[in-house]
């Protein structure tokens, strides 16, 4: 099973941080092709991104509901989305930096820069919102 990583150092206030990338909301913001994300009743969210899911070389629109779970005593968001891939992750932040881990089933081109640019992304919104 793949597992890709991303690391940077933490820019600014851990909390704050925490907070941004805790909310669902925010998700569109930092990963690229996710277009749509919305927290549902059960605790769940439902996702939309422009994404070539069934790898035929064209993109697609694609709707799916994965788990987030917000852990605050360990400052991590963990989240798993059903399917052929096995598609689940983590974003925990440690004392000296943020971690973005990506585990599949699947090799993903270009997978490792779309992580290092969401980090660098998540960074860049905290920025502007200062």
């Amino acid at each position: 099973m793949p597992t890709y990583t991303a690391k940077r150092a933490l820019d600014g206030d851990a909390d704050e941080y925490f907070d941004y990338v805790s909310d669902p909301e925010n998700l569109p913001a930092y990963f690229p092709r996710m277009t749509e994300a919305h927290e549902l009743p059960d605790g769940k969210v439902e996702t939309t991104a422009h994404v070539d899911a069934d790898r035929d070389g064209t993109d697609e629109t694609v709707t799916s509901e994965a788990n987030f779970d917000v852990d605050r005593a360990a400052r991590e968001v963990r989240w798993s989305a059903p399917g052929p891939h096995d598609y689940h992750g983590s974003l925990r932040l440690t004392d000296d930096g943020v971690e973005l881990s990506i585990h599949t089933t699947q090799e993903f081109d270009g997978m490792q820069q779309a992580l290092d640019g969401s980090l660098a992304k998540i960074a860049e919104n905290l920025r502007e919102k200062a």
